[in-house]
Protein backbone atom coordinates (compact mmCIF):
# COMPACT_ATOMS: atom_id res chain seq x y z
CA UNK A 1 0.00 0.00 0.00
CA UNK A 2 1.51 3.56 -1.12
CA UNK A 3 1.04 6.49 0.95
CA UNK A 4 0.07 9.52 -0.46
CA UNK A 5 2.58 11.88 -0.80
CA UNK A 6 2.51 14.73 1.70
CA UNK A 7 2.93 18.61 0.90
CA UNK A 8 5.05 20.61 3.40
CA UNK A 9 2.95 23.92 2.49
CA UNK A 10 -1.01 23.76 1.97
CA UNK A 11 -3.08 26.50 0.95
CA UNK A 12 -5.43 27.82 3.95
CA UNK A 13 -3.41 26.02 6.48
CA UNK A 14 -1.67 27.76 9.24
CA UNK A 15 0.92 25.56 11.17
CA UNK A 16 0.93 26.57 14.70
CA UNK A 17 3.66 25.40 16.96
CA UNK A 18 3.02 23.94 20.57
CA UNK A 19 5.43 26.60 22.00
CA UNK A 20 3.13 29.56 20.60
CA UNK A 21 -0.75 28.66 21.64
CA UNK A 22 -0.45 26.24 24.88
CA UNK A 23 -3.38 25.23 26.97
CA UNK A 24 -2.12 27.19 29.84
CA UNK A 25 -1.91 30.66 30.72
CA UNK A 26 0.09 31.89 33.73
CA UNK A 27 0.40 35.72 34.73
CA UNK A 28 4.05 36.82 35.22
CA UNK A 29 4.55 39.77 37.88
CA UNK A 30 8.49 40.59 36.96
CA UNK A 31 10.76 41.52 40.32
CA UNK A 32 11.24 45.01 41.14
CA UNK A 33 15.14 46.32 40.95
CA UNK A 34 17.36 45.68 43.30
CA UNK A 35 18.02 48.74 45.95
CA UNK A 36 20.82 49.62 47.84
CA UNK A 37 19.58 48.55 51.08
CA UNK A 38 19.56 44.64 49.65
CA UNK A 39 15.49 45.01 48.94
CA UNK A 40 13.77 44.96 45.63
CA UNK A 41 11.41 47.37 44.06
CA UNK A 42 8.04 47.27 43.59
CA UNK A 43 6.87 44.70 41.03
CA UNK A 44 6.91 45.46 37.42
CA UNK A 45 3.61 45.38 35.13
CA UNK A 46 1.95 41.60 35.45
CA UNK A 47 2.43 39.92 31.43
CA UNK A 48 0.52 37.14 30.53
CA UNK A 49 1.84 34.21 28.65
CA UNK A 50 0.49 31.22 26.81
CA UNK A 51 2.82 28.48 28.14
CA UNK A 52 2.45 24.09 28.71
CA UNK A 53 3.01 23.42 32.54
CA UNK A 54 4.53 19.87 33.02
CA UNK A 55 4.34 18.22 36.40
CA UNK A 56 8.19 17.30 37.91
CA UNK A 57 7.69 16.21 41.23
CA UNK A 58 5.93 16.60 44.79
CA UNK A 59 7.50 15.90 47.82
CA UNK A 60 6.28 15.04 51.45
CA UNK A 61 8.03 15.37 54.69
CA UNK A 62 5.66 13.78 57.24
CA UNK A 63 8.78 14.14 59.92
CA UNK A 64 8.30 18.26 59.50
CA UNK A 65 4.46 18.40 59.71
CA UNK A 66 2.28 18.51 56.46
CA UNK A 67 4.63 20.10 54.05
CA UNK A 68 4.47 19.35 50.70
CA UNK A 69 6.83 20.64 47.72
CA UNK A 70 5.14 20.74 44.85
CA UNK A 71 7.38 21.51 41.36
CA UNK A 72 6.33 22.37 37.53
CA UNK A 73 8.20 23.00 34.21
CA UNK A 74 6.80 25.76 32.58
CA UNK A 75 7.53 25.64 28.62
CA UNK A 76 6.71 28.62 26.75
CA UNK A 77 8.42 30.84 23.60
CA UNK A 78 9.50 34.14 26.06
CA UNK A 79 9.49 33.55 29.74
CA UNK A 80 9.97 37.56 30.51
CA UNK A 81 10.93 36.61 34.53
CA UNK A 82 14.05 35.84 36.64
CA UNK A 83 14.64 34.04 40.14
CA UNK A 84 12.83 36.77 42.25
CA UNK A 85 9.40 37.01 39.80
CA UNK A 86 6.28 35.83 40.96
CA UNK A 87 3.99 33.68 38.76
CA UNK A 88 0.13 33.64 39.31
CA UNK A 89 -1.29 30.26 37.81
CA UNK A 90 -4.79 28.77 38.34
CA UNK A 91 -5.70 30.74 41.14
CA UNK A 92 -2.32 29.98 43.08
CA UNK A 93 1.19 31.92 43.54
CA UNK A 94 4.19 30.52 42.57
CA UNK A 95 7.62 31.00 42.26
CA UNK A 96 10.50 30.89 40.13
CA UNK A 97 13.39 28.05 41.28
CA UNK A 98 16.56 29.38 39.52
CA UNK A 99 16.80 31.23 36.18
CA UNK A 100 15.10 30.21 33.49
CA UNK A 101 16.58 28.35 30.86
CA UNK A 102 17.21 29.93 27.25
CA UNK A 103 17.17 27.23 24.99
CA UNK A 104 18.45 28.95 21.38
CA UNK A 105 18.00 26.63 18.76
CA UNK A 106 16.17 27.51 15.38
CA UNK A 107 13.69 30.14 15.15
CA UNK A 108 10.78 27.58 15.19
CA UNK A 109 12.22 25.35 17.86
CA UNK A 110 13.56 28.42 20.34
CA UNK A 111 12.18 28.78 23.86
CA UNK A 112 12.58 29.33 27.48
CA UNK A 113 12.09 26.82 30.90
CA UNK A 114 11.71 27.73 34.09
CA UNK A 115 10.80 25.60 37.20
CA UNK A 116 8.47 27.10 39.76
CA UNK A 117 7.35 25.94 43.03
CA UNK A 118 4.84 26.97 44.80
CA UNK A 119 5.02 29.74 47.61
Amino acid sequence: MQLPARSTVATGVVLVSLLDDGPEEIVIYPAGPALPDGTRGPEGDPVTVRCRVQPLASTEYPEGGYLVTTTYRVIARALPTGPWSRIVWRDQTWTIAGDPAHRRGSRRTQHDTAIIRRR
